[in-house]
C-alpha cells in the first residue's frame, strides 16, 4: 500500500450557515435526480419525483443485512461532480451503489462532519480547533457501542505517529497528519489502542483479524486535501488501496467510500460522493434517497448490530441498496476435495498450499492479482492424492511480484477452489 507526500494544506470552506442536513428534509436535495443536474428552483419537488421512481422502477428494497465486516474510506473536500468520473471511482460507483444525494452535515469545517461520522453529533463544533471544544467527550459512539457489544474496531490512519497518539498534527509544515479527521481520538469512553498506523491495516488482513468495523484515514494529499494534492492523486490512492480492502471483506462485508464534505462552492449545497461496495450491494445502483453522514452512521450499527446514536437514532437507515439474493460465493471445499491455506501466510517469499484429491482429476492451478489478473501458472494436467502446490512469489516472467494480497485459485474437475497468500516486502 502506498504512500504519498503533501505540499500545504488549507481547509477551503462555503457559505456559513449550512447545518445538518436529514433525510426529511434535505436543503437542495433534489438539485441532482438520477443521472441529470437540474434547476435548484424545483429542488424539493424534483427530488421527491426521483425517489419515487427510483422506488417504482427498482427491485424491492431490504433490510440492512448483518454484515462482519466494514471499512470506510473518508476523503476530503471534493464535490460530487469534480470526483464521480475520476477512472478509478467510476470503476467504483459503476460496480457498487452510488448515492446521487448525499450531504456533508456542515461546511463549517472539518471536524464536525467527522464527529457526526462517529457519533451521530458535530457536538457544537465548527472549526478545527484541536482538541476540538468539550472534549473528551463521553457521548455513546462506535467504538464505545462496540466494545461494550464484544465486537472489534480499529481506525488505520496514514502518519499517525504511534498507536494511540493523540497529537494534533504530524508530517510537516503542511501536516500529512491532522487530528480532525481522527474524531475517536476525542473521547474518554473507548480503547485508544485501536487507533493505529495505517501499516497495521495490510497486517490485519494478512493476519485474518480484520475488525468487525475499520476507518482508513488517508493522510492529507492521498485524500487530496492539501494545496497540489489533486482528485488524480486521491483517485490513484483509491486504485492501490480499495481492491484489497474489497478483498478482505469478503463476501459477509462491505466498503464505503465517502467524502466528509464538498469544495465548499457556492450553491453546491454540501453534495459529496458516497460509494457502498461488496457482493451485498446492488451493481450498477444509483439510489437518489437523500443520505447524509447520520445515515450512512445509523446503516452502520444495524449492520453491526449495535444502537444507533446521537442523530442517527432519528434518521433512518439506508435500505434501497442491499442485494437479496443468493450469492454466487466460490467454492472452496466439497466432494472430499479440500484446498489448504497456502503457508507461510504472510511471507516475504514463497509460499506452499496442499491440494487433496480423493480420486483423479484435471487440475489448473494459478497465481491471481487483486485486480483478477492471472500472473503465474503453476499447474495444469491430471493429478489425484495430495498434491503440492508452490508458489516463488514471482510471475510468469521470473519478475518478483509485489507486495500485496494474491489468491490461488485451482480448478479441480468440476469444483473451483480459491485460498488468499500474502506477500511483505
Amino acid at each position: 500500500m502506498e504512500l504519498r507526500e503533501a505540499t500545504d494544506h488549507c481547509d477551503r470552506r462555503g457559505p456559513a450557515g449550512h447545518g445538518r442536513r436529514t433525510a426529511a428534509g434535505q436543503e437542495g436535495a433534489g438539485g441532482v435526480t438520477v443521472g441529470t443536474v437540474r434547476s435548484r428552483s424545483f429542488a424539493p419537488l424534483l427530488a421527491l419525483v426521483a425517489a419515487s421512481a427510483a422506488a417504482a422502477s427498482s427491485p424491492a428494497t431490504a433490510a440492512v443485512p448483518t454484515l462482519d465486516h466494514i471499512i470506510v474510506v473518508v476523503m476530503e473536500n471534493k464535490d460530487w461532480a469534480q470526483v464521480r468520473d475520476a477512472p478509478y471511482t467510476t470503476s467504483l460507483r459503476l460496480s457498487g451503489a452510488e448515492f446521487l444525494n448525499s450531504y456533508g452535515v456542515t461546511q463549517d469545517a472539518s471536524q464536525p462532519n467527522y464527529l457526526a461520522m462517529w457519533a451521530g453529533s458535530t457536538f457544537g463544533v465548527t472549526a478545527n480547533t484541536c482538541p476540538p471544544p468539550g472534549s473528551p467527550y463521553t457521548a455513546e459512539n462506535l467504538g464505545h457501542a462496540l466494545e461494550a457489544a464484544g465486537k472489534t474496531w480499529r481506525a488505520y490512519s496514514e502518519n499517525l505517529p504511534s498507536t494511540g497518539s493523540n497529537v494534533c498534527t504530524s508530517g510537516g509544515s503542511s501536516p500529512l497528519y491532522t487530528r480532525k479527521h481522527d474524531p475517536w481520538t476525542d473521547f474518554s469512553n473507548l480503547d485508544h489502542n485501536n487507533e493505529r498506523v495505517y501499516s497495521d491495516l495490510a497486517l490485519d488482513i494478512a493476519n485474518n483479524t480484520l475488525p468487525n468495523l475499520a476507518y482508513v484515514i488517508p493522510n492529507n494529499c492521498d485524500n487530496s486535501h492539501n494545496t497540489g494534492c489533486t482528485v488524480t492523486i486521491g483517485d490513484t490512492w483509491l486504485s492501490n488501496n480499495l481492491p484489497a480492502m474489497i478483498a478482505a471483506v469478503d463476501t459477509t462485508g462491505i466498503v464505503i467510500l465517502t467524502w466528509d464534505e464538498d469544495s465548499g462552492t457556492p450553491g453546491n449545497n454540501n453534495h459529496i460522493l458516497t460509494v457502498f461496495k461488496g457482493p451485498r450491494v446492488k451493481s450498477g445502483y444509483q439510489s437518489a434517497v437523500p443520505v447524509n453522514h447520520n445515515n450512512v452512521l445509523r446503516t452502520i450499527c444495524e449492520a453491526l448490530g449495535v444502537a444507533p446514536m446521537g442523530q442517527a437514532a432519528i434518521d433512518p437507515p439506508i435500505t434501497d441498496v442491499w442485494y437479496e439474493g443468493a450469492l454466487d460465493v466460490p467454492t472452496v471445499a466439497g466432494g472430499g476435495i479440500r484446498l489448504s491455506a497456502p503457508m507461510p501466510n504472510p511471507s516475504t517469499g514463497g509460499v506452499t498450499a496442499q491440494l487433496t484429491l480423493p480420486e483423479a482429476a484435471r487440475v489448473e492451478a494459478s497465481i491471481y492479482d487483486i485486480a483478477g489478473h492471472a500472473i503465474r501458472r503453476l499447474m495444469s494436467g491430471t493429478r489425484s492424492g495430495p498434491v503440492e502446490l508452490r508458489w516463488d512469489a514471482r510471475r510468469e516472467n521470473g519478475s518478483p511480484a509485489g507486495a500485496g494480497i494474491y489468491f490461488l485459485k485451482v480448478r479441480a474437475g468440476a469444483r473451483a477452489l480459491q485460498q488468499k497468500a500474502v506477500l511483505l516486502r
